[in-house]
Protein backbone atom coordinates (compact mmCIF):
# COMPACT_ATOMS: atom_id res chain seq x y z
CA UNK A 1 0.00 0.00 0.00
CA UNK A 2 1.43 3.46 -1.15
CA UNK A 3 1.80 5.82 1.75
CA UNK A 4 -0.04 8.42 0.72
CA UNK A 5 -3.73 6.60 1.19
CA UNK A 6 -5.12 3.27 -0.38
CA UNK A 7 -6.01 3.69 -4.48
CA UNK A 8 -8.31 1.76 -6.97
CA UNK A 9 -7.52 1.73 -10.80
CA UNK A 10 -10.35 3.42 -13.09
CA UNK A 11 -10.51 2.33 -16.52
CA UNK A 12 -12.26 5.94 -18.24
CA UNK A 13 -13.49 7.29 -21.25
CA UNK A 14 -11.91 11.01 -21.13
CA UNK A 15 -15.08 12.50 -21.26
CA UNK A 16 -15.29 14.66 -17.70
CA UNK A 17 -18.65 13.89 -16.94
CA UNK A 18 -17.74 11.20 -15.73
CA UNK A 19 -14.91 11.79 -13.53
CA UNK A 20 -16.59 12.99 -10.17
CA UNK A 21 -19.07 10.72 -10.48
CA UNK A 22 -16.87 7.50 -11.12
CA UNK A 23 -14.40 9.01 -8.15
CA UNK A 24 -17.45 9.81 -5.69
CA UNK A 25 -18.50 5.94 -6.37
CA UNK A 26 -15.27 4.38 -6.15
CA UNK A 27 -14.85 6.02 -2.32
CA UNK A 28 -18.29 4.78 -1.43
CA UNK A 29 -17.84 1.57 -2.69
CA UNK A 30 -14.41 0.76 -2.43
CA UNK A 31 -13.93 2.81 0.54
CA UNK A 32 -9.95 4.28 -1.08
CA UNK A 33 -9.04 7.51 -0.48
CA UNK A 34 -7.41 8.33 -4.28
CA UNK A 35 -8.76 6.59 -7.65
CA UNK A 36 -5.87 6.38 -10.27
CA UNK A 37 -7.55 6.91 -13.51
CA UNK A 38 -6.12 4.97 -17.36
CA UNK A 39 -8.05 7.61 -19.44
CA UNK A 40 -8.91 6.07 -23.15
CA UNK A 41 -11.69 7.93 -25.41
CA UNK A 42 -14.24 5.35 -25.78
CA UNK A 43 -12.46 2.92 -22.93
CA UNK A 44 -15.21 0.10 -22.97
CA UNK A 45 -15.06 -0.49 -26.96
CA UNK A 46 -11.93 -0.12 -27.19
CA UNK A 47 -10.22 -2.37 -24.58
CA UNK A 48 -12.42 -5.23 -26.83
CA UNK A 49 -11.40 -3.80 -29.85
CA UNK A 50 -7.46 -2.62 -29.50
CA UNK A 51 -5.16 -5.16 -27.94
CA UNK A 52 -2.14 -2.29 -28.31
CA UNK A 53 -4.21 -0.03 -26.41
CA UNK A 54 -5.55 -2.56 -23.94
CA UNK A 55 -1.77 -3.58 -23.49
CA UNK A 56 -1.23 0.14 -22.89
CA UNK A 57 -3.58 0.92 -20.57
CA UNK A 58 -2.19 -3.05 -18.52
CA UNK A 59 0.52 -1.25 -18.13
CA UNK A 60 -0.40 1.28 -16.04
CA UNK A 61 -2.15 -0.51 -14.46
CA UNK A 62 0.52 -2.64 -12.96
CA UNK A 63 1.99 0.40 -11.61
CA UNK A 64 -1.04 1.68 -10.10
CA UNK A 65 -1.22 -2.15 -8.70
CA UNK A 66 2.59 -2.37 -8.00
CA UNK A 67 2.84 0.82 -6.84
CA UNK A 68 -0.24 2.75 -5.57
CA UNK A 69 -1.18 -0.62 -3.60
CA UNK A 70 -4.53 -0.82 -5.86
CA UNK A 71 -6.59 -3.86 -5.51
CA UNK A 72 -9.78 -2.98 -7.07
CA UNK A 73 -10.86 -1.48 -10.43
CA UNK A 74 -13.62 -0.43 -12.33
CA UNK A 75 -14.19 -0.03 -15.97
CA UNK A 76 -16.53 2.58 -17.12
CA UNK A 77 -18.82 3.35 -20.20
CA UNK A 78 -21.15 5.86 -20.83
CA UNK A 79 -24.09 7.31 -22.21
CA UNK A 80 -23.70 9.96 -25.09
CA UNK A 81 -19.78 8.43 -25.74
CA UNK A 82 -18.10 10.44 -28.51
CA UNK A 83 -15.26 7.70 -28.70
CA UNK A 84 -17.72 4.88 -28.51
CA UNK A 85 -21.03 5.71 -30.31
CA UNK A 86 -23.18 2.74 -29.59
CA UNK A 87 -26.14 2.54 -27.97
CA UNK A 88 -26.45 2.57 -23.89
CA UNK A 89 -27.66 -1.48 -24.26
CA UNK A 90 -24.31 -2.11 -26.30
CA UNK A 91 -22.60 -0.26 -23.80
CA UNK A 92 -23.33 -2.46 -21.46
CA UNK A 93 -22.55 -5.88 -23.40
CA UNK A 94 -19.05 -4.22 -24.38
CA UNK A 95 -18.28 -3.06 -20.21
CA UNK A 96 -19.01 -6.68 -19.16
CA UNK A 97 -16.54 -7.96 -22.06
CA UNK A 98 -13.95 -4.81 -20.87
CA UNK A 99 -14.46 -6.20 -17.51
CA UNK A 100 -13.57 -9.67 -18.38
CA UNK A 101 -10.58 -8.80 -20.26
CA UNK A 102 -9.64 -5.99 -17.34
CA UNK A 103 -9.74 -9.05 -14.89
CA UNK A 104 -8.17 -12.18 -16.86
CA UNK A 105 -4.39 -10.61 -16.26
CA UNK A 106 -5.19 -10.83 -12.16
CA UNK A 107 -4.15 -7.51 -11.71
CA UNK A 108 -6.50 -6.73 -9.42
CA UNK A 109 -8.91 -8.86 -7.07
CA UNK A 110 -11.71 -7.12 -8.06
CA UNK A 111 -13.17 -5.55 -11.06
CA UNK A 112 -16.15 -4.05 -11.36
CA UNK A 113 -18.07 -2.93 -14.76
CA UNK A 114 -20.22 0.10 -14.19
CA UNK A 115 -22.34 2.74 -16.82
CA UNK A 116 -22.90 5.76 -15.92
CA UNK A 117 -25.55 7.84 -17.62
CA UNK A 118 -24.48 11.44 -17.83
CA UNK A 119 -27.39 13.32 -18.29
CA UNK A 120 -28.86 11.72 -14.86
CA UNK A 121 -25.75 11.13 -13.19
CA UNK A 122 -27.05 7.78 -12.89
CA UNK A 123 -24.43 4.72 -12.19
CA UNK A 124 -25.67 1.28 -12.95
CA UNK A 125 -23.49 -1.57 -12.02
CA UNK A 126 -22.90 -4.15 -15.29
CA UNK A 127 -20.97 -6.95 -13.72
CA UNK A 128 -18.52 -7.97 -11.06
CA UNK A 129 -15.66 -10.36 -11.31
Amino acid sequence: MSSHGTFCTVFDCMDGRTNDLVNAWCRTNFGVDHPDTITIAGCDGILISDAGERERAFKLARISAHHHGSKQAVVIGHSECAGHMVPNEQHKIDIEQATKLVAAPGIFEHVVGLFVDVRTGEIVEVCRI
